[in-house]
């Protein structure tokens, strides 16, 4: 057990395509606002050794690389050298310079097969080398216009370097970034509506939301859950099919969806009848749908460990990306849904309980920590939470992209 506990976030890279192809890991000190340590090279120690040992690659980012900042001192240590190379991407911070001990290691980490990015980059006399040792550049896009951020990309397009675009917070960024020549893009846009689209949500939305709301209610029960899912053949389909996968680890064969439902128990059917629904709404890339079961596990954790109701904490988490998935305000999507004044609360003003759960969720996502904290709740408890979260998150849907 480290002197002081160490807490995990993750943040996914996406291709062209909008799907995963990569998660920055990203770590903090609880008691800071920021990633600033006495020795980065023992933070990024720390992190790697947390996630080789204590959870694994496979469960912190599955089949992906892992992207990892480091320090001038990493590299010169050679610290590098006990992390496997193809599971990992170093990235350099903006703080590194070009001087000769720096680029006699990123040689040697080529040469053992790392791949380079470059985070945060500005060429200056000073960091001018480091491209050629590079095998991704990111640039920063927050505070910037639109156009602003493709002038930036245009000037580095001809480098031969990937371009990742990262702080991106919306769609009409990540369409300029790509024109510019970015082909990778890392930020919060997955779970913004790209536009809000008037007053109403539109009718043919209507009664599906009707029913996630119902089939998220406290007060449904499995009967009830087995008539709405009945009503939609697609839906029962699916939902069979998920029961009777593999990966529930159930030898029996399920022909009437009530069984189904009885085996599976009525927190997991919410949630893969929920998503099944939203995708049925929308185009969305799978890794909305991925945020979504996070925070709902995530908020049901912190909810549980506060003894508050772990259902409404799992249904604030979850329908906190709604919004995202239909392009409508949050507004005019909860005016439609039965819920109760509590999760309303937390949804659109961050109020109550359930609303700081769902506060310290997100911010637990966006590894701002000193925001993620909560009373009650110990930051080895938090950490453990997250990770729990994500494995419960990837294989919920992973069995649902199978069904």
């Amino acid at each position: 057990m480290p002197p002081h506990p160490t807490l995990f976030a993750r943040q996914p890279i996406h291709g062209r395509d909008l799907r995963v192809c990569g998660y920055e890991l990203l770590f903090r000190a609880p008691q800071a606002d920021s990633a600033q340590f006495a020795d980065a090279t023992a933070a990024t120690a720390d992190v790697i050794t947390r996630a080789m040992l204590d959870v694994g690659f496979d469960a912190l980012v599955s089949e992906h690389k892992a992207w990892i900042n480091v320090g001038r001192d990493f590299l010169v240590r050679r610290a590098f050298e006990a992390l496997p190379a193809e599971r990992v991407v170093l990235e350099v911070l903006e703080s590194v310079r070009d001087e000769p001990e720096v680029l006699a290691a990123l040689h040697e980490a080529r040469a053992g097969g790392f791949a380079i990015a470059l985070d945060d980059f500005e060429v200056q006399p000073d960091t001018a080398a480091l491209v050629e040792l590079s095998d991704f550049i990111k640039l920063d896009c927050l505070g910037r216009s639109a156009e602003e951020a493709r002038s930036r990309f245009l000037g580095l397009s001809k480098s031969g370097r990937v371009l990742l675009a990262e702080k991106v917070e919306s769609r009409e960024m990540v369409d300029a970034c790509a024109s510019g020549g970015a082909e990778l893009f890392q930020g919060y846009f997955l779970t913004r509506p790209e536009s809000v689209k008037g007053a109403e949500v539109r009718s043919d939305r209507l009664r599906l939301l009707q029913v996630i709301g119902e089939l998220n209610s406290a007060e449904v029960t499995i009967q009830r859950v087995a008539e709405i899912v009945q009503l939609d053949v697609s839906l029962s389909y699916r939902l069979l099919r998920y029961a009777n996968s593999a990966g529930i680890g159930r030898s029996r064969v399920f022909e009437h969806v009530r069984d189904a439902i009885t085996m599976l128990g009525l927190d997991r059917v919410r949630a893969v009848a929920t998503l099944m629904i939203l995708g049925s709404l929308s185009t969305k890339p799978p890794e909305l749908a991925r945020i979504a079961l996070i925070r709902a596990r995530y908020c049901q954790l912190l909810g549980s460990m506060r003894s508050g109701d772990p259902q409404k904490h799992f249904v604030a988490g979850l329908f906190s990306v709604l919004d995202a998935f239909l392009d409508e305000s949050m507004g005019n999507v909860i005016a439609k849904l039965p819920l109760d004044a509590e999760i309303t609360a937390a949804l659109l003003e961050r109020r109550g309980e359930l609303g700081e759960a769902l506060g310290a969720t997100i911010a637990c996502e966006r590894a701002e920590w000193n925001r993620a904290l909560l009373d009650g709740v110990d930051v080895d408890e938090l950490g453990g939470a997250y990770v729990a979260a994500l494995a419960w998150a990837d294989k919920m849907q992973s069995a649902v992209e199978t069904s």
